[in-house]
């Protein structure tokens, strides 16, 4: 069966072939060929009861998971096939989905992820960005908060690197070394970049504008395509129908009547990031809290001066005041008229941000100071504060970048205090289930830098999850799994698979070792696990455990060349994993997520010196055919790590092999994929004398160059290997190289 974006007119059978058909598909509406997509293989179809116009296809082997997987849309075509590139592509009424993102109704792991894809690809029909919408909607604001927030962090973390991301250059840019107007030649990191700055001045310019207006420009950009589209007689109107960042902007102006001159040119043409460093003082005489916001002169790479108007927040004891300051130098002084008294009493209920009241206690604050908490630029702003100032804003402000920012801060203050507060976030159900995480690996910071807490004491986590995951009669053994789709339930569920991680981190005297009370907690995990009278399937809280396992190792004092010289801790360690790989080869668990799990640990025996170097296994696991397509890639990306970390000249010929795999492999994903890898994790990165490094061979230099150059590469492949090839040796031409 043969499937495209149209609507199927006829199919003619072959003359001379009976068993060859020709599929006709007519798409009425004007449509770019880089959008008309199809796809062919032996599809079954199923439609949906309640809406017969969505169709769905997919191999009748797996059409049970469909059933659980497919997002109802009016118009839609999914088709779910193997050996994507992508785990979607979006087309013209039509996506194309990778088969690993379906789901079995017993796997509840891969729900959230699966459905923000399905809402990705469906957005993409009318606009990306509006894939935060069903985010927001169907998994709550905490989350869609979260999601942008690693968004921000993702774009400036590659600006930093690379430089500034101008989403229209208007001028040739000589940190490039392609075309970014070209989509031919432009890099697919640059590209990624791009996507993810479109999305976030898109969230910027609907910060901006009134919800209201902000709609009608889209109503207004629709209606415009709309409009051109059903002109079919006349084809050279259609090219109104392709809106370029100019003509939005005069959509924009004619709509809202508003010109927005400078953040075009800061956030549009320019592109960069802003970094501030952020202090503040309370004036006791004069009631004030005088701030003072220091840019960088000159901005490093990737960053540009601000000049504009920035929102500061202060929640105070009478409630939060809102403030907008003028920025317009490189360092910036304003000083903040406070509403409020300094305090008086002990508690006292506040008035958050949010309209709700919380009782406060006040007994840890400034007795002179009405000030709770600041936050600059409330959204994405760290501000240096005392350390009470963050301990109310983690207890009770309720936005999720608050509290996760407290979180990254707090981390710096090793004391009793901040353990404790750790402690009740961890605990406290309130809490969004991943600033409970991120909570849970920081207090095992600070667990491990204060000397008191290798006198005897528990581990908090170890006793937490005694007493809620532990028998009632003996807490050291796991209660049976009981897991269920509710959002407590499921809450619960995530916090409980990543706290034994946290746990495999905790250190004891000195910060060398993993006490051995630690290792036989998690191997107790391991071994009383009791999923038989479960509805649902507990292999990623099984992959989890096995992840821990490898967090309790650490580096070996000497290499080791035999399995006799081990030490007790590593023997249990390799054990354990070699047992797990071994059941999960014999019984698979849903996307071999056990064996993933069970890579990476040999991985981590291997990087701490318990095992010698040895890329046999993970290229058994790479290479062979037959192999699930993940864990072929974790196994090449362990081979990637490898190499980034040791160097050496022993491992020329993995690094050889690794890019001709990238030219040759016949799985597209892990081609694109191990070549991501190369260029996030190089083997070594060009310097004004790169002959220092081993691997910077002329074989290598001779191997990218040809597949570059090669008419016969793919173009998606030639770009990632042109990247790598910038990475190594910037863009002179190659000529230091070592003399291995």
């Amino acid at each position: 069966m043969a499937v495209c974006c149209g609507d199927l007119i006829d199919t003619i059978p072959s003359h001379s072939d009976g068993s060859l058909k020709t599929f006709c598909y007519q798409l009425l509406v004007p449509t770019s060929a880089a959008n008309i997509g199809f796809a062919i293989g032996d599809f079954q179809m199923h439609v949906q009861p309640e809406m017969p116009e969505i169709i769905s296809f997919v191999i009748p082997e797996l059409l049970p998971l469909l059933k659980h997987t497919i997002f109802p849309y009016s118009t839609y075509w999914q088709i779910f096939v193997d050996q994507t590139p992508d785990e979607v592509t979006s087309f013209a009424g039509l996506s194309i989905f990778s088969l690993r993102v379906l789901y079995h109704k017993k796997i509840l792991d891969m729900v959230q992820n699966t459905r923000k894809l399905l809402a990705t690809a469906i957005a993409q029909q009318f606009f990306g960005e509006s894939r935060g919408v069903f985010v927001d909607r169907f998994f709550g604001t905490t989350e869609h908060v979260y999601q942008l927030n690693k968004l921000l962090k993702d774009s400036c973390d590659y600006e930093a690197r690379f430089g500034a991301v101008s989403l229209r250059p208007k001028t040739k840019q000589s940190h490039l070394y392609f075309n970014p107007n070209c989509p031919e030649t432009c890099s697919p990191l640059h590209l990624d970049a791009l996507f993810r700055k479109g999305q976030l001045v898109i969230r910027m310019l609907e910060k901006r504008l009134p919800k209201e207006q902000f709609i009608k420009v889209l109503q207004r950009v629709l209606s415009l395509g709309v409009q051109h589209s059903q002109n079919l007689d006349r084809p050279a109107e259609w090219t109104s129908m392709l809106i370029s960042t100019a003509i939005f902007l005069r959509i924009l102006t004619d709509v809202t009547g508003k010109e927005l001159p400078s953040f075009v040119e800061q956030w549009i043409d320019l592109g960069g990031f802003v970094s501030f460093q952020v202090s503040h003082t309370f004036n006791r005489k004069r009631n004030i809290i005088e701030l003072e916001l220091r840019q960088t002169a000159p901005p490093p790479k990737g960053c540009q001066n601000y000049t504009g108007p920035l929102l500061v927040v202060v929640q105070e004891l009478e409630g939060p005041f809102v403030h907008t300051v003028q920025i317009d130098a490189a360092v910036s002084r304003h000083d903040i008229q406070c509403h409020s008294k300094g305090r008086k009493l002990k508690k006292k209920r506040i008035m958050l941000g949010t309209g709700e009241e919380v009782d406060v206690d006040l007994n840890s604050m400034d007795a002179d100071s009405p000030l709770l908490w600041i936050r600059v630029d409330p959204e994405m702003l760290l501000v240096n504060q005392p350390f009470y100032h963050w301990e109310f804003m983690l207890l009770h402000e309720r936005d999720v970048l608050a509290q996760q920012q407290a979180i990254e801060t707090l981390c710096r203050f090793p004391e009793h205090k901040t353990k404790t507060l750790l402690e009740e976030t961890v605990r406290n159900d309130k809490f969004f289930y991943r600033i409970r995480r991120e909570a849970a690996h920081c207090l095992v910071q600070i667990y491990n830098s204060l000397p008191e807490s290798h006198l005897g004491e528990s581990p908090p986590l170890i006793d937490y999850i005694r007493q809620n995951f532990g028998s009632k009669t003996s807490p050291d053994v796991p209660l049976p799994n009981n897991y269920a789709a509710t959002a407590s339930n499921l809450q619960n569920n995530l916090l409980e698979q990543a706290l034994p991680s946290a746990i495999g981190s905790i250190r004891g005297q000195g910060g060398r070792d993993c006490p051995r009370y630690v290792l036989d907690f998690i191997i107790n995990l391991i071994r009383l696990n009791d999923n038989s009278t479960n509805r649902y399937s507990d292999d990623y809280y099984r992959g989890a455990l096995i992840h821990a396992l490898g967090k309790t190792l650490t580096m070996s004092e000497r290499t080791v060349g035999h399995p006799e010289e081990l030490s007790t801790h590593a023997r249990d360690v390799l054990e354990e994993v070699t047992h797990a790989l071994n059941m999960d080869t014999m019984k698979p668990s849903f996307g071999r997520i056990v064996s993933i799990h069970c890579i990476q640990v040999l991985y981590e025996l291997q990087r701490f010196r318990h095992l010698p170097i040895d890329t046999d296994i993970f290229w058994k696991f790479g290479q062979c055919k037959g192999i699930y397509a993940p864990l072929r890639l974790t196994a090449l990306a362990c081979l990637v790590a490898m190499i980034r970390r040791s160097r050496s000249q022993l491992l020329i010929g993995t690094v050889l092999r690794l890019v001709g795999l990238v030219a040759n492999d016949p799985d597209p994903f892990v081609r694109y994929s191990v070549a991501q890898r190369l260029c996030a994790n190089p083997p070594f990165e060009w310097t004004e004398n790169t002959s220092m490094y081993p691997l910077n061979t002329k074989r290598l230099a001779d191997l990218l160059w040809g597949i570059i150059s090669d008419v016969r590469t793919e173009t998606r492949i030639r770009t990632c290997l042109t990247d790598l090839y910038f990475i190594l040796y910037g863009l002179g031409t190659p000529s230091n190289f070592s003399s291995f």
